[in-house]
């Protein structure tokens, strides 16, 4: 028995060593700094230190190489990333090799370097976890992933020790980097937790204990919100073998949501793949789809960005392979990293990509931050795409006809049709021209003296603003648009807020007067129809779990109501809530309704998409000539069967009412007890690729029919809907396929039969 555990002990020493071709960090970091020095590269090289580690606060280098390359240009930018994982080395050798290529090309590939270094940016970071990479050439742990976050075993919390294990997946200490960006963290893994499939990886996946917690992921992160890049890779090599040799796309989730770019990402990515031949020789990467959601790095880039970003599984399971590998696997990458480069600039590659400059029409400045939105590839899960401070704009597409929304803040939107194609890329100026400007007065009225200042809001697709006032009376001077004027007020003071679109000069007057108030926090004040909600801690949940369940029925959804609310005398009412909410974006909207007692619906207002970090207070308003005098107040969460999140928490709800005597002199529009007309009130986007999210206004409640039609008048399929609620209701369309018939493009019509009305709205489904 001695002999058998000095000869493991002996097997594990001889284990953990690395073949010496592998750069450690030191070598790696003398390697860069080297290249800093030489002359000969000044105007070519450029070495930035973009953050420092968490534990051990080691420098984190990126290398940019272009012409220039000390000034900011208005080229593209491609940003490749070698190691995340502290184990899966390869791809530092991958990006070292490229960096020498780029700098010291042969001849056989002088040319080509020579025009990528003229006309983008490249930017490399060989390792974005030099404490791992450490951690692994000290041969501690070849099978280390994390970087080296100090914590206890009873918690993630320091102990000074650095607990670690030479088996696979039993470390203590560190966070998964690849898990700690901020797109779909919840979904990570916990502090501990073990790994449940069968190579039982065990804690090896942490998300930290934040989103961005580690300094790591922040120095990527605001990289990559400096510079807008169009292209990105992050290699990584897959330790059990199961997703070796496969290039992963952004994103397919649960076989059916599919991220709104996907049909242009994939295509490329299986261009990509197919330049990478597999290590056996036999065939090549393998081209899939992203399903897990769990706080990635390339879908938070795509997501956050707009960049198209790649996570490519390097090699085998043999993860630190001799030095022979090393060189074959580096050689056989290297194609794939150069076609993402050409097709950035369309050289030798497909140019299918719209760009161009956005204009102030009059003074012939560019405008930075204006929004371009490609409606065949939108969705409010995509942070707004923006252009730069050039005033640029690049989308890379497939080939096809694009409509194109250009908005800014304090210019007419506008709307354009671009085409898209192989040969060259599309470049399109845009002017915009300022939209008109128009008054708005505030006039406080109040009686109470010692009421010094307070906070107001003002709202608009843009983005908020807070501003101080005291109670005399302002004037603000606003673009034409769409926007919410609220104020909260201390105490039992009735907080005010109004939706409106201004279109001419607008005057307010708010009463800052006391109110009467219903707390609706409370269990006792609710009557629950369906689903699970709960009531713990004053915090109204719409889900007794972590996670919300999602529907088998696109008719069925969640809903609760109070019992009458008694507002004597009151022609304003106010519903304020306190709340943040994490839904699917666009499917699983989240509803409050204030309604007559009879169930007409008075006001309403919907929200969907993730505000989850902070509670945030928001409010729905109603106005009558009138008065109310009862009303109900009701709550609706509507999910769809696929994909679900935390939901939503309510810590505050509260109705106030008061008889406001100034109504009749305010120009605020009376839409309180106004019923809607049965209206498609939305179908978008349209043009689209054959989804569309479809919204009713004015519906009475029972039988729906959904009918689509051809330009023949034919009718191409039918959906019977029984005993759908009253009010707005959304839909989702999916028309890709018609009674088992792929749809291309054309026109088609939806018509929405009731009893007694329809409506019919025109869409358009453009194909690739």
């Amino acid at each position: 028995m001695k002999y058998i555990v000095i000869a493991l002990v002996l097997y594990i020493a001889q284990a953990q060593v690395l073949d010496e071709r592998y750069h450690t960090t030191e070598e790696l970091y003398q390697y860069l700094y080297e290249l800093e020095q030489n002359s000969n590269l000044s105007d070519w090289f450029l070495l930035d230190t973009i953050g420092y580690s968490t534990q051990e606060n080691i420098p984190i280098l990126a290398v940019k190489i272009s012409d220039n390359v000390t000034i900011k240009e208005d080229e593209p930018r491609v940003l490749y990333i070698g190691q995340v994982h502290a184990e899966e080395i390869l791809g530092v050798e991958i990006i070292v090799s490229l960096i020498n290529d780029l700098l010291f090309p042969n001849e056989n590939i002088y040319t080509h370097m020579n025009i990528l270094k003229n006309y983008l940016d490249i930017w490399l970071i060989p390792t974005a976890n030099p404490e791992g990479l450490n951690v692994v050439h000290e041969g501690l742990d070849l099978s280390f992933r994390k970087n080296k976050r100090d914590f206890s075993s009873d918690g993630p919390f320091p102990n000074g020790v650095f607990d670690y294990d030479p088996s696979i997946g039993n470390d203590i200490d560190g966070v998964d980097l690849n898990r700690n960006f901020g797109f779909n963290w919840a979904f990570g893994d916990t502090f501990l937790e073990p790994d449940n499939s069968d190579y039982a990886s065990h804690y090896d996946y942490y998300k930290g204990t934040h989103p961005f917690s580690e300094n790591e992921s922040i120095a990527i992160r605001d990289l990559a919100l400096r510079n807008d890049y169009v292209f990105s890779i992050v290699w990584h090599s897959s330790r059990s073998g199961n997703l070796s040799e496969k290039v992963f796309s952004s994103w397919k989730w649960e076989d059916t949501k599919e991220s709104p770019d996907l049909n242009i990402i994939k295509p490329i990515a299986d261009q990509f793949a197919s330049n990478i031949n597999t290590e056996d020789g036999t065939s090549t990467y393998l081209s899939v789809y992203s399903g897990s959601r769990n706080g990635k790095l390339h879908d938070w880039f795509y997501q956050q960005t707009g960049c198209i970003q790649y996570l490519v599984e390097a090699g085998t399971a043999n993860l630190q392979p001799d030095s022979i590998l090393i060189e074959n696997t580096i050689e056989r990458t290297k194609p794939s990293m150069l076609y993402l480069m050409d097709r950035a600039i369309g050289y030798y590659a497909d140019a299918s990509q719209l760009t161009g400059l956005v204009f102030d029409i009059n003074t012939g400045q560019p405008i930075q931050g204006a929004r371009i939105e490609i409606l065949e590839h939108s969705g409010s899960i995509l942070a707004p795409r923006i252009t730069n401070e050039f005033g640029r704009y690049r989308r890379i597409l497939e080939v096809g006809t694009y409509s194109m929304q250009v908005t800014a803040r304090g210019y007419v939107p506008q709307s354009l049709t671009l085409v898209a194609n192989n040969s060259a890329i599309t470049n399109f100026d845009i002017y915009l021209e300022p939209a008109e400007t128009h008054n708005i007065n505030i006039q406080f009225i109040s009686e109470i003296n010692e009421l010094n200042s307070f906070t107001g809001k003002l709202s608009n697709t843009f983005g908020d603003s807070l501003f101080t006032l005291n109670n005399s009376g302002h004037s603000f001077t606003l673009p034409e648009d769409n926007y919410e004027l609220s104020f909260e007020f201390d105490g039992q003071l009735m907080p005010w807020e109004s939706v409106f679109y201004l279109n001419g000069n607008r005057t307010f007057q708010v009463p800052i007067i006391e109110a009467s108030h219903q707390d609706l926090i409370e269990l006792s004040n609710w009557d629950v129809f369906n689903g699970s909600w709960s009531f713990d801690n004053n915090i109204i949940t719409s889900q007794s779990s972590n996670y919300y369940e999602n529907q088998d029925s696109l008719i069925s959804y969640n809903w609760m109501e109070s019992g009458v609310v008694e507002t004597p005398n009151a022609n304003r009412l106010v519903l304020k809530i306190n709340h943040k909410y994490e839904t699917e974006w666009d499917h699983d909207p989240i509803k409050l309704i204030i309604s007559t007692i009879d169930d007409s619906t008075i006001a309403q207002k919907m929200w969907t998409g993730h505000k989850w970090e902070n509670y945030e207070i928001d409010y729905l308003s109603a106005i009558s000539n009138n008065s109310f005098d009862q009303v109900k107040i009701r709550a609706e969460f509507k999910t769809d069967p696929t994909v679900n999140y935390r939901g939503w928490k309510i810590e505050d709800l509260s109705l106030h009412y008061i008889n406001d005597l100034f109504l009749n002199t305010d120009t605020e529009i009376n839409t309180s007890t106004i019923k809607l007309p049965f209206q498609i009130s939305s179908l978008y986007p349209n043009p689209s690729n054959g989804r569309f999210n479809l919204e009713l206004e004015g519906f009475d409640g029972g039988m729906l029919n959904i009918k689509i039609f051809n330009v023949l008048g034919q009718e191409i399929q039918s959906i019977k809907l029984n005993q759908v609620s009253k009010g707005k209701q959304f839909f989702d369309l999916n028309l890709n396929n018609l009674n088992g018939v792929p749809t291309g493009s054309g026109m088609i019509f939806v018509r929405v039969e009731t009893k007694k009305e329809q409506v019919v709205k025109k869409c358009i489904i453009i194909k690739n």
